[in-house]
């Protein structure tokens, strides 16, 4: 029965996209706090690094902090915040100018997670609207094609252009599979869409948490995660996570 659970759990992984010439590789670090206030409160923070482009430049880094509330033992309410510092690189609408830039974004969510044990396996649904806004900026502009340009028109070499400050909201279901096979490895596999007016992307996950002790554990996953809007500035991509977390 045990191995039956143990490959049901695994089985997401077929259902994962091919790769696809074109998709990108990257790399998602992290690194984690918790502590468990009383049976109902526990508050977390965290820092995460991520790579792109076959993981040979940083994406971005961001820190945050949230805390959670259990109404009971099956439904658990969370809020959170994030500060965010991605590289972006933007074309203007004729494609003649790029802006090649670091800049912040601020994020809030709140989510609702309905949880149920079946023995050593659990499946858990989490509910979560996110909101996101990027403050104005304003930043150094250049032609694509320098050295001409740069002959032609000394003085258009550079131009500053301003990015109005923008908010979005998005709406992302995840749900997950996880399973008890030993007192140190819990192997999971979950898949979570994001939604704004449409599907926007998809991530496909399988992992697993190890326990090291009380205090310490480890988290390895894989993800792909695929792209549905047509307007989105990356690529579909293929991702190795590995994450700390310290209880305490």
């Amino acid at each position: 029965m045990e191995k039956r659970l143990i490959i049901a759990i695994f089985l997401a992984s077929f259902f994962m996209p091919s790769h696809a010439q074109g998709d990108d590789f990257a790399v998602w670090t992290e690194a984690n706090v918790e502590k468990k206030i009383n049976s109902r409160w526990s508050v977390e923070g965290g820092a995460e690094l991520r790579t792109r482009d076959n993981s040979k430049e940083i994406d971005r880094w961001s820190v945050g902090a949230e805390a959670s509330y259990k109404f009971t033992d099956w439904l658990k309410f969370s809020a959170g915040y994030m500060l965010i510092d991605d590289h972006r690189y933007k074309l203007n609408d004729k494609g003649t100018k790029y802006a090649d830039f670091w800049g912040l974004r601020h994020r809030v969510n709140v989510s609702l997670t309905a949880s149920q044990s079946f023995g050593d396996l659990s499946v858990s649904l989490r509910e979560r609207w996110q909101y996101t806004y990027r403050p104005e900026m304003t930043v150094a502009r250049y032609w694509l094609d320098t050295n001409e340009r740069k002959d032609r028109y000394e003085d258009e070499y550079a131009d500053d252009h301003t990015y109005s400050g923008k908010g979005k909201s998005v709406w992302r279901n995840r749900l997950m599979l996880k399973y008890k096979l030993t007192r140190t490895f819990r192997p999971y596999a979950n898949v979570e869409s994001s939604v704004a007016s449409r599907i926007e992307k998809m991530r496909y996950g399988v992992g697993t948490e190890i326990r090291l002790n009380k205090h310490h554990s480890l988290d390895a996953k894989y993800i792909y995660q695929r792209y549905y809007d047509d307007d989105a500035d990356e690529a579909n991509c293929h991702i190795l996570g590995v994450g700390y977390t310290y209880k305490f």
